[in-house]
């Protein structure tokens, strides 16, 4: 649909004429023929853009029929677009390096530039940038003058499920230049499926002429059997970080059993709320302070309104501790979670024991939430978990660079999967089966100095896609756009990153 340009509009007129003069077959002068009208907004002002159209006017002549327009109209617009390059840039640039939501576009667009647009052209125009910018990744030229000086590659595979349900977002990167390569959104991750994935990746490293020296991906059956048949012969190494998950899988799975335990006793903070709020209530009539005695009941009711602030501080305090999940297998949630309402614990008992007047009987009723019920509920249970949290940073040790050789760690890492395999804790033992299963692809590559150690940054790179998408403005499900863009959009981000100014209608 075309745009309906206001009526009072000023355009700046600017008239475009064909390069070539002379016909290239005959050698006869061209000659106008036709004017091509159209209007274009910039940065710089909206334009009235008139193209002269030129022919040969020798009719005998083959390039008779043939109409030239000036090369110049393309530097300034793409057909039959209503923005300018310039605009388009704009727009791309502050959505995909700043990640501006649409409504800040349109809103920054209409107060500084005078351009007012809808969210769908907004939307539509940017949709189309991202299509040219991830072209311009996948450019054979310019992919071969960025590996230039690469002797060999290092390439990771990972995949991104942006909501339960949907397609996982598979993406192949190659981690010398932390550059995406390809990503495709696989209906399954069967090892067929993933294999085609891995077969692109072969054809561009053939292209670029690089061999691949080593892979990086996680223990999913599919990589492991898809790099084998694709790549044959190149070393296979497991992320550190999915192992270490994988090894500590039962360790939390304890963990989170204590955990849910422990929220089932801390119970009954909204109920206090509720109370502190329904005493609030009657307080809240304005205050004269003409005689004496009222300012003496001002200085009552100021009093209890701070002990009921210190009562709905506690409150929200044990709520967010209580809805904490992060730590992961090396600071596991539950143990966070019961030294952290034990610090609550403390600060209460510190406060009844200094008995400070009306705050006594507040700070008690907190008390009376049986935290400390819910500590000792998982006490026992936590206590038992605690040697097995340092088994898992005993491992973690091994993995890290920084701890000896690779000989050195893979020799300790031995060590502790055969002392967990030969004990009879129903911990231990999985751990060490897990280990085991693990231990070939743990330290491969251990000899190269500039390999890097995980695919840990591919991992948080993919919060970026994400977050991007779930900013955009609401209407839409993120997950349902990264599978319908993640492999245009992943290469558009990406290309931003090392990009650090707007790209231009020229790139």
């Amino acid at each position: 649909m075309a745009y309906r340009w206001p009526d009072d509009t000023v355009f700046t007129r600017l008239a475009l004429h064909v390069e070539e003069q002379w016909c290239q077959t005959c050698g006869c002068r061209l000659r106008v023929c036709d004017h091509r009208h159209r209007r274009v907004f910039t940065l710089h002002g909206p334009l009235h853009v008139v193209c002269k159209l030129v022919h040969c006017p020798e009719r005998g002549c083959p390039a008779h029929p043939r109409t030239l327009s000036p090369e110049a109209e393309t530097a300034l617009a793409m057909p039959w677009w209503v923005l300018g390059w310039n605009v388009g840039c704009w727009l791309g640039h502050r959505r995909f390096a700043r990640h501006w939501s649409v409504g800040q576009l349109r809103a920054e667009l209409a107060d500084t530039y005078q351009i007012r647009l809808s969210d769908d052209a907004i939307e539509r125009s940017i949709h189309r940038y991202q299509q040219m910018l991830a072209a311009r990744q996948h450019d054979p030229h310019l992919l071969a003058a960025a590996y230039a000086d690469v002797d060999a590659v290092i390439l990771a595979i990972d995949g991104l499920q942006p909501e339960k349900g949907h397609e996982t977002l598979s993406v192949v990167r190659a981690l010398e230049r932390k550059r995406v390569w390809c990503a495709e959104a696989l209906l399954s991750s069967t090892a067929v499926e993933v294999q085609q994935l891995l077969a692109q990746a072969r054809h561009w490293a053939e292209r670029l002429g690089k061999p691949v020296r080593l892979w990086m991906s996680d223990t999913q059956e599919a990589f492991v059997r898809g790099i084998a048949a694709e790549f044959p012969g190149v070393p296979h190494r497991y992320g550190a970080n999915h192992c270490l998950r994988d090894v500590a899988e039962p360790v939390l799975d304890a963990d989170s059993r204590a955990k849910v335990q422990m929220r089932r006793k801390v119970r009954g903070w909204r109920t206090i709320e509720r109370e502190v709020l329904a005493e609030r209530r009657p307080s809240e009539q304005p205050l004269l302070r003409e005689a004496p005695s009222e300012a003496s009941q001002a200085d009552v009711v100021q009093a209890d309104e701070d002990t009921q602030e210190v009562v709905l501080d506690y409150c929200a305090a044990v709520r967010g501790i209580l809805n904490d999940d992060q730590g992961g297998p090396l600071h596991p949630p539950g143990l966070r979670m019961a030294e952290a309402v034990g610090d609550v614990h403390a600060s209460l008992q510190r406060n009844l024991e200094a008995k400070k007047g009306g705050l006594l009987t507040s700070v008690w009723r907190v008390e009376r939430t049986t935290l400390t019920g819910g500590l000792t509920a998982v006490h026992d249970a936590q206590e038992a978990i605690r040697p097995h949290v340092a088994d898992v940073w005993a491992i973690q040790a091994t993995l890290e660079p920084d701890g000896g050789t690779g000989a050195e760690r893979q020799a300790q890492f031995q060590v502790l999967q055969e002392q967990f395999q030969q004990s009879h804790d129903p911990i231990r033992q999985p751990m060490g089966r897990v280990m085991a299963s693990l231990a070939p692809g743990l330290f491969v590559g251990e000899e190269e100095a500039d390999m890097p150690q995980d695919t840990l940054d591919l991992e948080r790179w993919f919060r970026q896609p994400k977050g991007h998408e779930r900013r955009i403005h609401g209407h839409r499900h993120a997950g349902v756009r990264l599978v319908q863009e993640g492999p245009t959009l992943l290469l558009a981000l990406d290309a931003h990153l090392a990009h650090p100014g707007p790209f231009t209608g020229a790139d």
